[in-house]
């Protein structure tokens, strides 16, 4: 990854046609936006970020995501559901165990830097922390079942009035995880416009061995 690609202007990549499993039946696809394609470079920077203790890189990712934001602030504005709804930035959360190793709330961090970009650009838009890592009844569940409760997400928290989210995660590889960020704010005032995330894995056929998904 080289640090051009995030210290420039150049704006983020639309990437949803990356992600097989984003599509929702009876829903046009999901825009989401990527600042680079989780490759080489940039794959390697991303596994240091995220599990390599690389908490230098935090400021760098951060900045990086405020400038996409600011970047897509337009499309944004023009997908808004209702004209006076404020924007949402929902981070998608991580899990515990994983927040905890790090010593930092990686999604909560770029949501915040995202909002921050929107802002910039005179939009109103804040931070909403309200999905959860759900979990289900363990006793009895086949290591699959216990796999699929621990990895679904759920409102957990109050959602607030109503708003158009931005979903923001650090990597997109199948697109699963936020389709069922969309599927869990269905049921709430939130409706979800967009996602944005650091990086985008290409499609499974052509991800190298041993990539991060």
């Amino acid at each position: 990854w080289s640090s051009d690609v995030c210290s420039s202007d150049l704006p983020p990549l639309r990437s949803e046609s990356m992600a097989p499993r984003l599509d929702i039946e009876g829903r046009p696809a999901l825009p989401v936006w990527a600042i680079a394609e989780l490759v080489g470079a940039s794959h390697a920077m991303v596994v240091a970020w995220k599990d390599g203790g690389r908490r230098d890189l935090d400021r760098f990712f951060a900045d990086a995501v405020g400038r996409a934001a600011a970047h897509i602030a337009p499309a944004l504005e023009e997908g808004r559901i209702h004209a006076r709804a404020p924007i949402a930035v929902v981070p998608v959360p991580a899990r515990v165990a994983s927040t905890r190793r790090r010593g930092i709330d990686l999604p909560l961090m770029l949501a915040a830097a995202a909002a921050r970009g929107l802002r910039a650009e005179g939009v109103d838009a804040t931070v909403r922390r309200v999905l959860g890592i759900g979990k289900g009844e363990q006793r009895g569940a086949s290591a699959r079942q216990r796999w699929l409760q621990a990895s679904s997400l759920r409102v957990t928290r109050e959602t607030g009035a109503p708003a158009t989210v931005l979903l923001v995660d650090d990597v997109m590889t199948t697109g699963a995880t936020l389709a069922s960020a969309v599927r869990s704010l269905d049921v709430t005032f939130l409706t979800v416009g967009a996602g944005l995330c650091l990086a985008a894995a290409p499609p499974s056929s052509a991800r190298a061995r041993g990539a991060l998904s």
